[in-house]
């Protein structure tokens, strides 16, 4: 949008971003990938985030409306909760893809596994957004560090072995 659809200004700024539709089609492929063990037509659902509407503000009147994306590299990132929430659960999720590629003996463990650790990781992330994140300088570098190794090892700690030795002894021998 070029213009504010009501008050005709062109102070208009983009409040949602490529970013997070980006990392949220990543997410929705690895799900799909996870839950089903194969990549068909049902994976192009990842694509479902691209067509919704992108959200705009006006600077002038504060109303909020939706439109095409401006594109330009200011609006990758626009800093939003979801930006942040889908920023914060990646390492977790890649880590699980590689979990689930490099130790695929899971047994019907891994249906379990899936849902909870990622109820569990986000509301870990969910409680730092909302409580945690309003901290500024050192202390905030540090609480991301440590709310990123949380998520990374509780993904590796429940992670299901089927037979054998459990992932950690694996990992660490």
């Amino acid at each position: 949008m070029k213009h504010c659809s009501k008050c005709q200004s062109i102070k208009v700024k983009q409040i949602s971003s490529f970013h997070t539709r980006l990392l949220l089609s990543i997410y929705l492929f690895l799900n799909f990938y996870f839950f089903t063990g194969a990549i068909d037509y049902g994976a192009l659902i990842a694509l479902i985030p691209f067509i919704i509407p992108y959200s705009h503000r006006c600077s002038d009147c504060n109303t909020t409306f939706f439109g095409l994306p401006r594109i330009n590299l200011n609006n990758f990132w626009v800093g939003n909760n979801p930006d942040i929430y889908l920023l914060a659960m990646s390492p977790s999720i890649l880590l699980i893809t590689l979990l689930i590629l490099n130790f695929p003996n899971t047994g019907l463990g891994r249906i379990l596994y899936l849902p909870n650790i990622y109820f569990l990781n986000s509301v870990i992330v969910l409680i730092y957004l909302f409580k945690f994140r309003k901290r500024n300088g050192t202390s905030n570098f540090i609480s991301w560090v440590l709310l990123l190794l949380v998520t990374v090892v509780l993904s590796v700690w429940f992670y299901p072995q089927e037979y054998g030795e459990g992932i950690l002894k694996r990992i660490f021998a």
